[in-house]
């Protein structure tokens, strides 16, 4: 692992408003103080495993500001908005705010980068130590339980709605992610295993507002096994045997988002009408 700060104090993976902070750890039953480290971990999991992956609240914030700089949600912003709106993020806004609550936990975790067919560093997630080795989150790929990173031989883990596969590549200085389903194998992205500075971090994150995907809605959940991806107006809802794709309508498509997502209409009214625009 590259020499880090045990505890960041880079403003992409700080948590500065205590309110905030006080009232997530209420929301998730945190208690810091008396606690166990497995425990924390445990909860802070479980509470990301409820934010949704979105990018309303990124297309509305790009809209609000200049530049891509000022237009990243960072920690004290994502986890406000969780507990009034019910939203989320994108890849680097949610790994950012993963690590700002480790971090404020006085645990250590650090932010890599992936690379995917269309892109080096393309994506995110976080590491943190365990027992001689690492384990990865991945809130953008939906993966909220700790896995071990291999660095040997590829790994297997069951994921409720599919099967991931972890590869090792370079000695382990890289893993490759495929998912499987039923008979399907498909390679997804690359982590690169060694953790980047808050300065790297942040222009990967800068970057990722030129993309595609900020014309249209992308968001994402699981629960019980069943992954729910809305793609446009195109909703996927995948198990561990199929996927079913369902057209939605307009009024379809809101209701799916703030009754099944949770987030707040006023979001969602917000981000299509720039949508729309645009």
């Amino acid at each position: 692992m590259n020499a880090l700060p045990t505890i960041h104090t880079d403003p992409h993976f700080v948590m500065t408003d205590q309110a905030t902070l006080a009232a997530f750890f209420r929301h998730a039953g945190i208690d810091v103080a008396q606690e166990s480290r497995a425990t924390i971990i445990n909860k802070l999991c479980a509470a990301f495993a409820n934010m949704p992956y979105e990018n309303l609240t990124k297309i509305i914030k790009s809209d609000a500001v200049i530049s891509a700089g000022s237009a990243k949600r960072l920690p004290n912003e994502v986890i406000r908005d969780y507990l009034e709106y019910g939203t989320g993020g994108t890849c680097f806004s949610l790994t950012a705010a993963f690590i700002a609550l480790f971090n404020a936990c006085g645990i250590e975790a650090h932010p890599i980068l992936a690379d995917r067919h269309y892109g080096v560093d393309t994506h995110c997630a976080l590491v943190f130590p365990q027992n001689a080795g690492l384990l990865l989150l991945d809130p953008g790929y939906l993966i909220h339980h700790p896995i071990p990173l291999p660095t040997l031989a590829p790994q297997t883990v069951t994921h409720g709605f599919n099967t991931l596969e972890l590869v090792p590549q370079d000695a382990g200085q890289k893993v490759e992610l495929f998912t499987i389903v039923n008979t399907s194998r498909k390679s997804r992205l690359t982590y690169k295993v060694s953790p980047v500075d808050g300065p790297t971090f942040g222009r990967a994150w800068e970057r990722s507002f030129a993309w595609e995907m900020m014309t249209y809605p992308v968001l994402t959940k699981q629960s019980h096994g069943v992954q729910q991806y809305l793609q446009g107006n195109l909703l996927r809802i995948r198990d561990n045997t199929r996927t079913t794709k369902h057209q939605l309508t307009p009024d379809q498509e809101y209701d799916f988002i703030s009754r099944t997502l949770g987030i707040h209409p006023a979001i969602i009214k917000q981000a299509f009408s720039i949508v729309r625009e645009k």
